[in-house]
């Protein structure tokens, strides 16, 4: 039995993957003292590797209609080892969570309001969370298209603000960094943004309609790629190779933002902007930590274990690093490959062994 009664659109899902992707908007900061000018090609061939797996998320989700991620894999694995790859699941969403809360508690003790405890930005945002997790898939789908919009103005405002103070020759030379950087460059991108995509396996199964899902979900991935080259491609022009000694290179760019004296210092009204997308993917990651985990349970429905399971991202937030830096440093090396798996192996061998194996039968009527 699924637990989300809910049902979204085809159309809705193409803007829940759009503001999902533009939610890692502050990965380009992450990411850019390791590519430094060539960010955006990295994003170009994190997209282009990406796309495959991606698209066997969607198809995974079609061949089970109507079933989440916790239903698939009993089906496909069998219920015992289906728990086990489940679990594995429930622990990234989890984690996961927890760091990109903890990401918006950097960014405003950061930048924004050094003075106010750390605890408390993070207690406020998980609890806002935690209230739009449980008015349900479908509250969120249809305010989707407001925060990819939101998401889309500030990107490509801020972009025509500063191009008085681009200069283009900045992205020059290419292909100039070591092989190694490159590749850790596109493995970060590919697995954060992109790769994390696997979360509306759990989300797909709420469809009213599959008949368009894969092209709406492919053109939504397609509109946050572009949010993101737009940011990097902003950083890399108006900072160059000196976007690389700043904590944050978008924040350092929209400083510059100067119209006559009077446009200025809009930082401020970034870091809420840039607040409200990465609010959206929490939420979705959060929406899907609780109906994978009461799905895992048995339980008729989610709702009791969304207070619960925001104190306890609370407490990992605020203490599984030690510091920006160390968030930064483990999230580059330890999170990307514990991930992997998650996204580029069980998804495809999920759907080739329900090919092979026939899936789902009876079990389609069963699972919905």
């Amino acid at each position: 039995m699924n637990i989300e009664k809910g049902k979204i659109s085809s159309q809705q899902l193409l803007f829940l993957v759009a503001g999902f992707v533009q939610g890692s908007v502050l990965l380009i900061d992450f990411t850019v003292g390791i590519t430094e000018q060539q960010t955006w090609i990295v994003v170009f061939i994190g997209l282009a590797i990406t796309t495959p797996f991606f698209l066997s998320f969607v198809m995974l989700a079609k061949r089970f209609q109507g079933m989440n991620l916790i239903q698939i894999n009993d089906v496909v694995y069998g219920r015992l080892m289906g728990k086990v790859v489940s679990a594995y699941y429930i622990f990234f969403f989890l984690m996961t969570l927890s760091f990109n809360i903890r990401d918006v508690g950097e960014l405003y003790i950061t930048f924004l309001m050094p003075d106010t405890p750390f605890i408390f930005f993070l207690t406020v945002f998980t609890a806002t969370c935690a209230y739009a997790v449980a008015k349900g898939i479908e509250v969120l789908a249809r305010v989707s298209h407001l925060f990819v919009v939101t998401g889309l103005f500030v990107i490509i405002s801020t972009f025509i603000l500063l191009i008085d103070q681009m200069d283009f020759s900045n992205f020059l030379p290419f292909f100039e960094l070591p092989f190694v950087r490159m590749f850790q460059g596109i493995h970060i991108m590919s697995a954060i943004p992109f790769g994390e995509t696997l979360v509306f396996l759990v989300i797909m199964g709420c469809l009213n309609n599959t008949k368009h899902m894969i092209k709406n979900s492919y053109i939504g991935l397609l509109i946050g790629t572009i949010s993101l080259l737009i940011v990097s491609a902003r950083n890399t022009a108006v900072l160059g190779r000196t976007q690389t000694i700043w904590t944050s290179a978008s924040f350092q760019s929209i400083r510059l933002i100067d119209i006559g004296t009077v446009l200025t210092r809009m930082d401020f009204l970034i870091g809420i902007a840039q607040t409200v997308l990465i609010f959206f993917k929490c939420c979705l990651f959060f929406y899907a930590l609780v109906v994978s985990l009461s799905q895992l349970f048995g339980l008729k429905s989610y709702l009791p274990l969304v207070l619960p399971l925001a104190g306890i991202e609370v407490i990992i937030a605020a203490t599984v690093f030690q510091s920006p830096v160390d968030h930064a440093s483990i999230t580059q090396n330890a999170g990307i490959i514990y991930s992997a798996p998650l996204m580029f192996i069980f998804p495809p061998l999920s759907l080739l062994i329900a090919k092979i194996r026939g899936l789902p039968r009876f079990e389609r009527g069963k699972g919905k």
